[in-house]
């Protein structure tokens, strides 16, 4: 199991959601750090182009994030709306 490291952006935007995105959000998370890759058939996750960061989609949120497996950690660097994220 990998371990989730947030950014402090990240963070902050999860508590302003309401209870039941924040909710659907965490649960989400769990899910994540079974399974970081886009093979986890109970996940939305796609690696961008050009780079090694990884899309994670909850609703109309997007979160990038990068995968450490030498340390086994999940470094999630951003989140945002779905048109604010690119």
């Amino acid at each position: 199991m990998y371990k989730l490291i947030l950014h402090k952006k990240v963070i902050k935007f999860i508590n302003k959601k309401d209870a039941k995105d924040t909710n659907r959000i965490n649960n989400k998370l769990k899910l994540l750090k079974d399974n970081p890759y886009p093979t986890n058939e109970l996940l939305d996750i796609k690696k961008l182009k050009n780079s090694n960061f990884y899309r994670l989609r909850v609703n109309d949120y997007r979160f990038i994030y990068e995968i450490i497996d030498d340390e086994l950690v999940i470094l999630i660097l951003d989140a945002n709306n779905r048109g604010d994220i690119y």
